[in-house]
């Protein structure tokens, strides 16, 4: 049900056309939030092969959850994510959770160029948290809403995946991106500071590309070796539309767990009276009183 994420999505994958891969080629380094969505485009564009993103593991199958749930965790071996990523054809990849593996996949794949995807480190927790951590809040506070979410993505963890993506403890952190915006603005630049240097520690310079959005299409294309296209930079995904988003996915949920019982209430009610009533007349007297004055006017 969190496919909120996924806006955008599909308009960027009509620009894929090469499915073969020998594996990863780029991948990217940086926190969700940090022009992901924008990059995704870009690197499809210029590759015109698949680019994994958190869109994925939410339109994904069994497997896409399973080889994350297990990686997160330093489960997988290096085959058995380069089998992953040949068999569903990708790449390049960023966002989470690629981007909790990247030192990882730099291991596994030694030739892959890394590009960390950044912004003004003020502006970062704002844009985390009036935008994708609002559903994050959603799933922590309301039972009726994870049940929602289940009901939607019935695979085996599903009800599980966004905590253990919040608790992951990337290269060089000390605590995973749930506490770090949960403890508030000051805490959450410090932890987006400290992860672009665990980055920056871990990756030698000519292998990493830092890039804003603003940036543009000319150090990206220089870094990769590939022609500059004659578009506009994508710019995807912004805070209004994930908003947007949330507030539909509010909408479903009042439907389907207040407004629609409500009206099947009132509509039981109208089509079955009389065998109420049969069944109130059958009442004790103590009972009925108070019953008459509301329905049986």
């Amino acid at each position: 049900m969190a496919r909120f994420f996924v806006s955008g999505s599909k308009k960027i994958d009509t620009e894929i056309v090469d499915t073969e891969n020998d594996g990863l080629l780029v991948i990217g380094a940086g926190l969700p939030r940090t022009g992901t969505l924008s990059m995704k485009a870009a690197l499809i564009k210029l590759f015109k092969g698949k680019c994994y993103h958190m869109t994925e593991v939410w339109q994904g199958d069994q497997e896409d959850l399973d080889i994350w749930m297990n990686g997160l965790k330093g489960l997988n071996s290096s085959e058995e994510w380069r089998d992953y990523f040949k068999k569903k054809g990708f790449v390049t990849g960023v966002d989470f959770p690629m981007s909790l593996c990247w030192k990882e996949l730099s291991q596994v794949y030694p030739d892959a160029k890394i590009i960390l995807t950044t912004r003004d480190p003020g502006t970062w927790y704002d844009s985390v948290f009036n935008s994708v951590w609002q559903f994050n809040l959603l799933l922590h506070n309301s039972w009726t809403f994870r049940l929602m979410c289940k009901m939607f993505d019935l695979r085996h963890g599903s009800e599980r995946w966004m905590d253990v993506v919040e608790e992951t403890v990337g290269t060089g952190m000390s605590i995973g991106i749930g506490p770090a915006i949960s403890a508030g603005p000051k805490a959450g630049k410090q932890f987006f500071k400290d992860w672009e240097a665990s980055v920056k520690a871990n990756i030698s310079p000519e292998r990493l590309l830092v890039h804003q959005a603003k940036d543009g299409w000319e150090p990206l294309c220089k870094f990769l070796g590939v022609p500059i296209p004659d578009e506009p930079y994508p710019r995807i995904n912004d805070t209004a539309s994930i908003q947007q988003d949330l507030r539909n996915l509010k909408l479903m949920h009042a439907a389907i767990f207040y407004i629609a019982p409500i009206s099947m209430s009132i509509l039981g009610g109208f089509l079955f009276k009389e065998r109420l009533f049969a069944v109130v007349r059958t009442l004790p007297e103590a009972f009925i009183s108070p019953l008459k004055s509301v329905f049986m006017k």
